[in-house]
């Protein structure tokens, strides 16, 4: 026989009010549990790789941002800037990209980041990563030293048709965006150029200083202390329009050239990252983006155009740009 238990009801009152209490006090204590880790991050520097050598744009661009973050108190602790150059790109980009869920590593991106899983040569592509940023579109010059006896990028051509493969064009990395472009005007035009790749930019102009080229294909930041020191002059740009600090150098297309080419500025983190952590960075280069000293001391000094880029406006891009890079690539007979 079951034994009738009474129920003190006022025993059982406290209870359920004690619960409930409890249950407040946790979502009390949770929530600014949550928010606190949010704005703890990050709590150690910030490993920022630049996949190639010193002194190239890539360098410039995130030694500039590395600085400008610190200055403007954007985030409360460092960027510390890592060359890992080598395999044109590949090794920097492997090295965070294998770093899956690690906040701690970001890298600079330009073509190079589409390019090279392109050709089979990196295993993880931009879908494998967590795209933080598209920060610019950086413009093409056509660098020769102020020796040279090409006055115009007409002559240059005459001289490269003369002579096929005997004008020395260096540009960083092969298959890069600077040999693309370089494919691009010997489409354009008929002719042949030898193009040298370096490891860097800097490497670049440090050749043609040296006469052992003849032309860079260069960002005009790359260049712009060779060329404000004249110690080498600009032939033509790859830009839409002349740009604003070299008001007298003539587009490509105004010399009878029809190419048009940038390239791209962004920055990428490994995939699985802590949802706090992305947004964090996420929101310091959306802040860097629009800060005053970006626009002026670096977009304007170096002749970037602003493009500014959420994650998922970036993606988008790099799909457009992934299929159009596909096809040159196709046509310059490395891929099939």
């Amino acid at each position: 026989m079951k034994r009738y238990v009474p129920v003190n009801k006022e025993d059982s009152t406290m209870h359920m009010i004690t619960q409930r209490f409890l249950r407040s006090l946790a979502l009390a204590v949770a929530i600014p549990i949550s928010s606190a880790a949010a704005a703890s991050f990050p709590e150690k520097p910030i490993e920022f790789t630049v996949p190639f050598a010193a002194g190239g744009g890539s360098d410039i661009m995130a030694r500039t941002i590395a600085a400008m973050m610190e200055k403007e108190k954007i985030l409360p602790q460092p960027l510390v800037v890592v060359n890992r150059p080598g395999a044109s790109g590949v090794l920097g980009y492997m090295h965070v990209g294998q770093k899956t869920g690690d906040p701690y590593a970001i890298t600079t991106a330009t073509n190079s980041f589409i390019i090279q899983p392109l050709l089979g040569k990196m295993k993880l592509d931009y879908r494998e990563y967590t795209l933080i940023a598209g920060l610019a579109l950086d413009e093409f010059v056509l660098i020769v030293p102020a020796n040279s006896p090409h006055r115009t990028v007409r002559e240059l051509i005459e001289a490269a048709r003369r002579a096929p493969k005997n004008v020395k064009v260096g540009g960083s990395s092969a298959p890069s965006i600077d040999s693309i472009i370089t494919h691009l005007v010997e489409k354009a035009t008929g002719v042949q150029f030898n193009f040298i790749a370096f490891k860097s930019g800097g490497e670049v102009m440090t050749n043609l200083l040296g006469s052992h080229i003849d032309v860079a294909s260069a960002n005009p930041g790359e260049g712009l202390t060779q060329i404000q020191a004249k110690k080498a002059r600009v032939l033509a740009a790859a830009s839409a329009k002349r740009l604003a600090s070299l008001p007298d150098v003539p587009t490509l297309r105004e010399s009878g050239i029809d190419v048009v080419a940038t390239q791209w500025r962004g920055v990428a983190a490994p995939k699985g990252l802590p949802k706090d952590a992305e947004a964090a960075l996420v929101s310091a280069f959306k802040r860097l983006s629009d800060s005053k000293v970006w626009q002026e001391k670096y977009l304007a000094e170096n002749n970037l155009t602003p493009q500014y880029q959420t994650p998922e406006e970036f993606r988008r891009y790099l799909d457009t740009d992934t299929q159009q890079t596909r096809q040159i690539l196709t046509e310059m007979g490395l891929i099939k």
